[in-house]
């Protein structure tokens, strides 16, 4: 027994040492994801060139999101006076002011705090019509058009510091590990409906619905992600190998076997697994784009609307290093005489 448990005890030992060492070495296959037939590709074509396959890295990064402070506005903001808000409880701008500076008020922020804003606003506004309004009216009216003015303020703190949005719009950390349209569709569908908030706020309750299916979902960066890695991927592959045609023997008559290799391998892994998945990578980012121009419109910071108009690009990116990729297998093609297709 105390044998057994010695092999048992040395077996896992030995399992979690190779584990440790795979992950501390280059060269470990990397986690399954919507970049797998690319590495598996590289290898193919490595193999059959004779060649080290292509290092592949996700450099040269994109620009990231702007950061909170860069985003935040400077300058004082209007406040209502203390004494004026104990003298509104006949009116629901009394209950608003309670609401907001409650413990639980006082953690709502970014684009919910906004919209308590608005609330607020027309509920001072109300208030000043309000018969039991008249001493304190000319103090309301004060107070309304001071927070009416510092509006692009607000909206700047609210879109600086929303939490949901800024997940929305930010690279993940990681690749898809699988398109997933159901899942996309829905994150789309909340960040179109908050685009159309943006455009035109209101007191709807709906917003909190939206930011909390772009706050827990992950799918949008991922996506981003995704398309940048592998764009970078497949110039980083176009740039490795040498001449295919060259490479595989076809600059002089008949069709070595090595050729034949390379066209199976390139049918294989890039037109039947990598070629859908671009499609799909490219379509979701193009059902994208009319949103995130929508959001350049509203968003007030002018680094924020160059961050996205950068994001919003990178889809044609990724079709611009497809087409390149694919112009030195068309030349092997032609050079070997392959039928397309075949």
């Amino acid at each position: 027994m105390q044998s057994s448990l010695l092999r048992i005890r040395g077996s896992y030992q030995y399992t979690v040492a190779a584990t440790l060492l795979c992950l501390t070495l280059l060269g470990c296959s990397p986690a399954p994801s919507v970049l797998s037939p690319l590495h598996s590709l590289n290898e193919r074509i490595s193999n059959t060139l004779g060649i080290q396959p292509a290092s592949l890295d996700y450099q040269p990064r994109p620009e990231q999101m702007p950061p909170v402070r860069s985003l935040k506005p400077s300058g004082n903001v209007s406040s209502m006076n203390f004494l004026t808000s104990l003298r509104l409880g006949h009116c629901k701008a009394g209950q608003l002011i309670a609401e907001r500076n409650s413990s639980l008020g006082r953690l709502e922020d970014g684009l919910m705090r906004y919209q308590q804003d608005i609330r607020l606003l027309a509920a001072l506004n109300q208030c000043a019509e309000h018969p039991q309004s008249l001493q304190i009216k000319q103090e309301l009216i004060a107070a309304v058009d001071a927070k009416a003015g510092q509006e692009d303020y607000d909206l700047a703190v609210a879109v600086a510091t929303d939490d949901a949005l800024r997940n929305a719009l930010s690279y993940g950390n990681n690749a898809l590990r699988h398109v997933n349209e159901q899942q996309f569709t829905t994150d789309l569908n909340a960040l179109k409906q908050l685009a159309n908030w943006l455009t035109q706020p209101s007191e709807t309750s709906e917003l909190s619905v939206w930011r909390e299916q772009l706050a827990q979902s992950d799918y949008l960066g991922q996506l981003y992600r995704s398309v940048v890695q592998m764009r970078l991927y497949l110039t980083q592959l176009e740039q490795h190998f040498p001449s295919l045609p060259a490479a595989a023997g076809c600059t002089t008559k008949g069709v070595p076997e090595r050729a034949t290799v390379l066209r199976n391998v390139f049918l294989s892994f890039f037109i039947e697994q990598l070629q859908p998945t671009l499609a799909q990578l490219t379509q979701q980012y193009q059902r994208l784009q009319p949103v995130f121009e929508q959001l350049q419109q509203r968003l007030p910071q002018p680094e924020l609307r160059q961050y996205l108009q950068q994001l919003s690009k990178q889809g044609d990116f990724l079709t611009d290093s497809s087409k390149s990729f694919v112009q030195p297998w068309q030349q092997l093609f032609k050079a070997c005489e392959f039928t397309p297709g075949q």
